[in-house]
Formats: C-alpha cells, sequence, structure tokens
C-alpha cells in the first residue's frame, strides 16, 4: 500500500531518492576510474579531480536531502509512536464486553457467584 503526501494528494516522491542514489553511484564509479588513472601516472587527470569531488559531494548531499524528505512525509502521514488509537481501543473493548456477554450464564450471575 502507497502512502500519500495529505498536503498534495500525491505519492511520497521514492523516485527521487533512487535518482539520487544512481548519480552518486556513478559519480563514485567516475571518481574510482580517475583515481585509477591518476595511479596509473596520467597527472592531466588530476585537474579533473575537483570537480568530480565537488560533483560527487552535490549527489550526496542530494541522496541525504531527498531521504529526509521522505522521512518528513512519513512522519506526517503514518501513525505516530506514542499516540494512542482510541477507535480501535474502542472496537477492541466492545468486542471483549460481546464475548462477555456471549458468554455469561443466560439467568445471570454463576452459582456461588455473588
Amino acid at each position: 500500500m502507497k502512502k500519500r503526501d495529505l498536503s498534495t494528494g500525491q505519492e511520497p516522491p521514492h523516485h527521487l531518492v533512487a535518482q539520487a542514489e544512481r548519480q552518486l553511484a556513478a559519480y563514485g564509479a567516475e571518481l574510482d576510474a580517475l583515481i585509477e588513472t591518476i595511479g596509473s601516472g596520467d597527472v592531466t587527470a588530476s585537474r579533473e579531480l575537483a570537480t568530480l569531488v565537488a560533483s560527487l559531494r552535490k549527489a550526496l548531499e542530494a541522496v541525504f536531502s531527498e531521504r529526509a524528505k521522505l522521512e518528513k512525509i512519513a512522519e506526517s502521514t503514518g501513525p505516530r509512536r506514542g499516540e494512542l488509537d482510541l477507535d480501535a481501543a474502542g472496537a477492541e473493548v466492545r468486542r471483549r464486553m460481546a464475548r462477555l456477554r456471549a458468554a455469561q450464564d443466560p439467568r445471570g450471575f454463576p452459582e456461588g457467584a455473588e
């Protein structure tokens, strides 16, 4: 079951988190390749390092930002810890009372009880 954002009526943007994670992975792979290139002796690739690290940082921030947005949506739409569901509690009380009435002796109290 998908939860809707009550403020907009739309599905939470899970795809944005996935997209940001893919972007982060792509920049990570690019950084690994650049490090290998530099390690093999090609120092001209080191000029690209600062730009790539900045892009990687932005992608990481995007992942954290989108995850925080999803958590905020989940907190505002989902059940909160510590809150009581009074409707469910009332239904449970009525169900138990009905079971007690059904189990009760039709003549009143059980023998010996007063």
